[in-house]
């Protein structure tokens, strides 16, 4: 994320970000067992720390630094990628294998699952109910998204509506929490990282259409290898047969470099920076506001 200069030169950042490793590896270790040695693979794989970040950015300079909360999401996070890989198939994350690809299926299930365990026991911790309940909606959120995107797989006929709602669900709601746990349950700036995880996710869906293996450590066009609708393949899919075509299940042939032919990656980057500009219509006279502001651009113009 090379736009973030003037967010990596918060104050005190450098140093949270530090002792967060330092706690997630902590955090990770709670419990011995074969789950905690898969669950530190996937940590070691590294990953932007964007929902931490988010607690930091959202809390109050005077507060001490929210490191229960960063620790706590980020758990969630890696948990669900951990969980995606095994149901998509995905052999790799961030570029080196992923854990079921390791592990085994039945090893990558168990530490999803340890995380999400350890996610929770961090934020029971400090005794604070309400965060609690605020990531437990949060992963509820995700299990519901989880299960609107298996009706919506293969479906060319998606609405761009339904796609968004899945986005809410599966990306934004735990970038409000991020939001709502870093502030202690500001709305409007859970409503900023509601509207900023939905850009970043049309982002993440641009990138796997036109991203470089080598920036996103992935394979491009895994959307459409797995029949997963999203707003690049939908509008792609409106203009071409062969994209509609793939996308449905059918042949692949080609059908990636159709969608760049069409006007769909253009419209899908207005989009996001649309939710980004909603993003930051939500802010106020926070103290790190400049920052908050950098970060919705950043989300966009990214290249992993």
């Amino acid at each position: 994320m090379n736009t973030l200069a003037a967010v990596d030169a918060t104050p005190g950042l450098s140093a949270y970000l530090a002792e967060l490793e330092v706690r997630l590896a902590r955090a990770v270790e709670r419990r011995e067992g074969f789950a905690a040695e898969v669950a530190g693979e996937a940590l070691s794989a590294g990953g932007k720390r964007l929902r931490p970040l988010l607690c930091f950015l959202a809390a109050p300079s005077s507060a001490s630094p929210p490191f229960s909360a960063g620790v706590a999401v980020e758990l969630v996070h890696m948990a669900t990628l951990v969980h995606d890989d095994l149901v998509d198939g995905a052999r790799m994350r961030r570029g080196v294998p992923s854990a079921w690809s390791v592990f085994g299926p039945e090893a990558a299930l168990a530490a999803g699952d340890y995380l999400f365990a350890c996610a929770f026991a961090e934020l029971a911790d400090g005794a604070d109910s309400r965060a609690v309940a605020l990531l437990a909606d949060a992963c509820l959120a995700l299990a519901r998204g989880d299960a609107v995107q298996r009706r919506q797989t293969r479906n060319a006929d998606t609405t761009i509506d339904d796609y968004l709602a899945r986005c809410a669900l599966k990306t934004g709601k735990l970038f409000e929490a991020a939001c709502l746990l870093g502030s202690g349950g500001l709305p409007a700036l859970g409503r900023y990282g509601l509207a900023l995880g939905i850009a970043f996710q049309i982002a993440d869906a641009i990138l796997d259409c036109a991203g470089h293996t080598q920036d996103t450590g992935k394979i491009p066009g895994s959307d459409l290898r797995e029949g997963t609708p999203t707003m690049p393949l939908l509008y792609a899919a409106q203009e071409d047969e062969t994209v509609r075509a793939a996308l449905a299940g059918g042949p692949l042939d080609g059908a990636l470099a159709r969608v760049a032919a069409t006007d769909a990656l253009e419209r899908s980057r207005a989009a996001a920076l649309g939710y980004a500009a909603k993003a930051r219509s939500y802010l106020g006279d926070e103290t790190r506001r400049e920052e908050l502001e950098s970060l919705t651009n950043a989300v966009v113009d990214r290249a992993s």
